[in-house]
């Protein structure tokens, strides 16, 4: 009979540069991902949304504007779609479930805690202004 206790283990951070700062990746635990992003003063994420995959952002440092919106968002024509807007500051989070789509934009250089579960493979969408 093998090993069937539950175990610790150590890993590394990964790091990627992006557009609008650095993620790091922390690592995850079967089904719970968890990354941190630094983000450059006026820069922003793509405005995307996760098929299955459901987030906590929390804002550790500075202060960002999220543009967001419900599933709904999908289902309306594209003159009609609008985006609300919320400014975080540090210390608050925003829950972003699947389906929603989202968009950060720093409005001072922030750290922001990316909790999510792992969704699968191809889960993010990003949204272009023709869709």
């Amino acid at each position: 009979m093998g090993d069937e206790y539950k175990t610790v283990w150590q890993g590394r951070t990964t790091s990627s540069k992006k557009d609008w700062g650095t993620e790091l990746h922390v690592g995850s635990l079967a089904t719970v991902r968890a990354k941190i992003l630094y983000m450059n003063a006026g820069e922003s994420t793509s405005l995307k949304y996760y098929q299955t995959k459901n987030e906590v952002l929390f804002v550790r440092k500075g202060s960002v504007r999220v543009d967001y919106d419900s599933e709904k968002y999908h289902a309306q024509e594209i003159t009609t779609r609008k985006l609300r807007s919320s400014t975080l500051i540090a210390g608050e989070v925003l829950y972003v479930q699947s389906m929603c789509p989202y968009r950060i934009t720093a409005l001072e250089e922030s750290e922001i805690f990316e909790i999510g579960d792992s969704g699968r493979p191809g889960d993010a969408k990003k949204i272009t202004d023709e869709e």
